[in-house]
């Protein structure tokens, strides 16, 4: 099913009949991938939980590095970020989201793991005396939601990394500049928010451009297909294909 047929199945409301929604299942099957998310969180949780530092992280060039909390907007904006491209790459390519949201969740595994390894924490939160409207976000949104440990590899900064890295290698934007100066600049100011806001030192945000670039050789540069045997790539094409030519 091409995606002027899917297009046609929307506007004539055949998603509503059950041979319109199973077309649509089999193009898009690969977005059950975004569950992957919610194990995750919950395996995040439990580290955030049950985990108490043996270690704080911290470097003396953190120490020069103001609070500034007007950095909160790029840093919360981090998380629509992150779940819009994701579907644009969903719905665009599956080739482009499978390979992003891999890298994604390489990340967030390889963080979680060393965490567990190595728990630590990071002594860098300053006590908020100002009223205004960004301390109070940072102060009771930001820090009373997550915790001064489990933070170096920053998974703010991997994902966001990914994401990035996606869109430069997407199809969908291959022609597109002027997105991907956006998404560059976007991903400058969300990895520095980390470190205005006090959420993560300089250690965390380096380590994590460091693990993102061995992870994107594996993600990118490896041609995984090759590991899936034939029969059951033909198999799910075969699927695929079921009812494209009613």
């Amino acid at each position: 099913m091409s995606k002027y047929e899917l297009t046609s199945i929307i506007k004539n409301k055949e998603f509503l009949k059950p041979e319109g929604r199973r077309a649509i299942v089999r193009r898009y099957w690969h977005s059950v991938l975004f569950f992957g998310f919610l194990i995750l969180y919950i395996e995040f949780s439990l580290l955030e939980k049950y985990i108490i530092p043996e270690y704080w992280i911290s470097s003396s060039l953190d120490l020069k590095i103001p609070f500034i909390p007007a950095f909160v907007v790029p840093y919360v904006l981090w998380f629509p970020i992150i779940a819009v491209t994701l579907v644009i790459l969903c719905f665009s390519d599956r080739g482009d989201f499978v390979r992003t949201i891999m890298l994604v969740y390489a990340g967030m595994s390889a963080a979680m793991l060393i965490y567990i390894v190595f728990p630590h924490g990071q002594p860098l939160r300053p006590v908020i005396a100002s009223d205004d409207y960004f301390s109070n976000v940072v102060q009771h949104t930001i820090y009373a939601n997550d915790t001064n440990t489990n933070c170096c590899p920053s998974i703010h900064v991997l994902n966001q990394l990914a994401i990035h890295i996606g869109v430069c290698k997407s199809k969908l934007f291959k022609n597109k500049p002027v997105w991907k100066a956006v998404s560059l600049i976007t991903t400058t100011l969300i990895c520095l928010s980390t470190l205005f806001i006090k959420q993560h030192s300089i250690i965390d945000v380096v380590a994590a451009v460091a693990l993102e670039f061995v992870l994107y050789l594996l993600v990118f540069k490896v041609d995984w297909s090759g590991m899936i045997p034939y029969s059951i790539k033909s198999r799910v094409r075969q699927w695929e294909l079921q009812g494209s030519e009613k």
